[in-house]
């Protein structure tokens, strides 16, 4: 039997939230005003990374620059690409859930849990406090894995697959604003820290001052 490790994920995470430690900060995405700030920021991260994401691919593909500066279409034209940017919204909402599955089953050696709600989708450990460290690494993994991916492909794939991956990895990006601010959130909290994902809210917990 192989066992599968990692140094990023020690201390180990552990069922049972140890008696000293209290609720220090959360993030519920089922909040309204969280659920509005997330959308605002979404937008504005939607914009920014286009924009460094376009720069990046017409720096590595020149010759590309003109089809992704084209955006007229009309007709059944238009119905293609509504229908293509759907695909690649599921594309990368399984992509992104799917990293973060991993990395929780890496750290806990558990089946995580995988929900849909009606503006964003999520998976969890809810049974498990994690170590902040750990949890630092699950919640960008998708962002990091998707977007340095995004811009290899970029590199090598024909001219006319270079829209779509661009598409795919800025809407990751923006779409990662949720998780990049629960890390911030993290980082203000001390390295003993334990993170509690149920899904919809992320609770932390540190020990009392």
């Amino acid at each position: 039997m192989i066992t599968l490790t990692m140094d990023i994920f020690h201390p180990q995470p552990t069922r049972q939230l140890p008696v000293n430690y209290t609720l220090r900060r959360h993030f519920n995405a089922k909040d309204p005003r969280t659920s509005l700030a997330m959308n605002a920021n979404g937008l504005a991260a939607l914009f920014l990374f286009g924009w460094l994401f376009f720069i990046a691919a017409v720096w590595l593909r020149p010759e590309a620059a003109p089809d992704l500066m084209n955006l007229h279409f009309s007709g059944s034209a238009l119905l293609v690409r509504i229908i293509g940017l759907l695909v690649l919204v599921m594309v990368m909402i399984y992509l992104h859930e799917g990293i973060h599955g991993a990395c929780f089953w890496l750290a806990t050696h558990a089946r995580p849990k995988f929900g849909f709600r009606t503006l964003y989708a999520y998976a969890a450990a809810p049974e498990w406090y994690i170590p902040r460290d750990s949890y630092l690494w699950i919640g960008l993994a998708p962002f990091l894995l998707i977007s340095i991916l995004g811009i290899l492909l970029i590199a090598v794939v024909p001219a006319g697959a270079i829209a779509p991956i661009l598409v795919l990895t800025v809407m990751n990006a923006s779409g990662s604003v949720g998780d990049l601010w629960v890390v911030f959130l993290l980082l203000r909290q001390p390295a003993n820290a334990l993170a509690n994902d149920t899904g919809d809210e992320v609770k932390i917990y540190a020990p009392q001052s």
